[in-house]
């Protein structure tokens, strides 16, 4: 993300429920905040994924706390079948944990941050985006912290866009408090992993994955493999794990 010059790399899933023989092409266009196109490429379909790439692009802005620049990816899909479009938003950056602290683009920043529950007196988690959206701007402008933590599960997508439009830093952690059941609940929050990481990767705000039960035991095999699956995910984020007890066995790249 320093570099002079950007890349993106975009890696497509294809939705074919019916498993229908799909030929055709995929194009992604790589857009400003304006709306401008900045690049493009086309790759034909072959099978339900794809992989695109766009080298080279001058002139972008990085995504910062306080200039929380946003762009956006549109693809388009066109088959026998008929056109699709879909599109994100993402933006670029640098992250590091160093022994020195945490780094941001290169430079060093001390995080300060608090936890955050979705849920609400007298309606639970039945609120929708405004509630959403406000709660990240008490955090980053009354509060005046610059990362919270989703203790302890993903929470909505309209909270996580709002981070990224006013770049509030987050720690994002699967569902669970303490408990660890049996092989096929092991099995149930390994795949918590696998949905956080695939939902929520474009969003520049996220700086590391919780893939720890809050607060549980030790459990080697159980966190070695949500470990491993999330760096095989995603290999520009490192892992974390919330703990309440000394001398917890460390399997994570950042203790927390």
């Amino acid at each position: 993300a320093l570099a002079a010059a950007k890349t993106a790399t975009i890696a497509v899933d294809l939705a074919n429920p019916e498993g229908l023989s799909v030929s055709g092409k995929i194009t992604a266009t790589l857009c400003d905040p304006t709306g401008t196109a900045l690049a493009s490429t086309t790759v034909a379909l072959d099978g339900d994924k794809a992989f695109l790439e766009l080298t080279d692009i001058p002139g972008i802005s990085l995504w910062d706390i306080d200039t929380p620049v946003l762009y956006e990816m549109v693809l388009s899909l066109e088959t026998e079948h008929g056109t699709d479009r879909t599109l994100t938003h993402f933006g670029f950056r640098d992250i590091a944990f160093t022994p020195t602290g945490f780094q941001l683009n290169g430079r060093k920043l001390k995080l300060l941050g608090l936890d955050r529950h979705q849920s609400y007196p007298y309606s639970g988690y039945g609120l929708g985006r405004a509630a959403q959206e406000k709660d990240a701007e008490i955090l980053k402008n009354e509060l005046r912290v610059n990362i919270v933590r989703t203790s302890h599960y993903p929470q909505s997508p309209w909270f996580l866009d709002h981070c990224d439009r006013i770049g509030l830093l987050v720690l994002e952690e699967i569902p669970g408090w303490q408990h660890i059941g049996g092989a096929k609940w092991k099995a149930e929050s390994v795949e918590n992993v696998r949905r956080m990481v695939t939902r929520d990767w474009n969003h520049p705000s996220i700086i590391t994955w919780g893939v720890r039960i809050n607060e549980s035991r030790d459990d080697h095999d159980f966190y070695a493999e949500t470990n491993a699956v999330a760096h095989a995910l995603d290999t520009t984020r490192p892992t974390c794990g919330v703990r309440n007890f000394p001398e917890s066995e460390f399997l994570e790249v950042i203790y927390t």
